[in-house]
């Protein structure tokens, strides 16, 4: 079974103020140390996040017409952010903020779930994981790597 959900969400332009009327507070928000701790950029924060979470909703209702297909078990699921924050000095730059964005896969079938893993992994990993993942070997003239055995 193959299914690929491509979501805009969280990329921008946000509806502005749309975090805060979603329930959050700006005075709980934490504010990357590369950004002004200002009202604005605590409320732009709230909006990424809001967007965010629409994201998180969607993708467990995939997951469950999944399982309610009765393939859950036997899928490759693959979530992920693809280039850090959208905030100066974070999007596509190589600090820990463009760097350290979420991965999480999930494939019971054939992988110990529960595990935390802090190698680094480039989406380009994402070609020669799924081929091996389907008893393919990488093409030599890639220059990703699979990670299927971390």
């Amino acid at each position: 079974m193959c299914f690929w959900f491509g979501s805009h969400d969280p990329h921008r332009p946000y509806e502005l103020g749309s975090g805060v009327a979603g329930g959050m507070k700006l005075a709980d928000v934490c504010v990357p140390a590369c950004l002004p701790d200002s009202e604005a950029a605590r409320c732009d924060l709230c909006d990424y996040f809001f967007a965010v979470q629409r994201f998180d909703r969607e993708t467990g209702e995939i997951i469950k017409a999944i399982e309610d297909a009765g393939e859950l078990d036997n899928t490759l699921v693959v979530i992920s952010g693809d280039n850090g924050l959208p905030f100066p000095r974070c999007k596509a730059n190589l600090y820990d903020t463009g760097t350290n964005v979420p991965l999480a896969v999930r494939w019971p079938a054939r992988v110990k779930g529960g595990r935390r893993v802090d190698d680094f992994v480039s989406l380009s990993d994402l070609c020669p994981t799924f081929l091996e993942a389907a008893g393919l070997k990488p093409l030599e003239c890639m220059t990703a790597r699979s990670f299927m055995n971390i």
